[in-house]
């Protein structure tokens, strides 16, 4: 197959800069790209240390998402990162809980500094 992997995902932001700071200090992302892009709009990139897949901070107007998570993740355990995001006043708007659509996968949504559902799921422990 000539499609290696997903080289990044646009997630819809109206305040870049209050993103920036959710996804580096919340969930542990690193800035791997910050520059000029547009009037009033940088570029960035935000990646997982290790991860091929970089995040990307778009204008709201160009790439909403409703209804549906706005990016998935993967965590050692959901209900352990359920306890540390709520400790630091991420909002966790669903969760955790065993998923009805996989066998032994925990899931939780989260909601982002702009309003995105975030899903994080890992594989139930025991």
């Amino acid at each position: 197959m000539a499609i290696r992997r997903i080289n990044f995902q646009s997630i819809p932001v109206d305040d870049q800069d209050r993103a920036l700071a959710f996804y580096r200090d919340r969930l542990g992302f690193r800035v791997q790209t910050d520059a000029p892009y547009a009037e009033g709009w940088r570029w960035i990139f935000m990646a997982l240390p290790g991860a091929g897949t970089r995040l990307h901070f778009g204008r709201r107007s160009e790439c909403d998402v409703r209804g549906v998570p706005a990016l998935a993740l993967v965590c050692d355990s959901v209900d352990d990162e359920a306890a540390r995001l709520a400790g630091t006043g991420v909002e966790i708007a669903g969760g955790p809980d065993d998923a009805p659509w996989a066998a032994g996968v925990r899931w939780m949504t989260i909601k982002d500094s702009e309003g995105n559902l975030v899903l994080l799921e890992s594989l139930r422990e025991g």
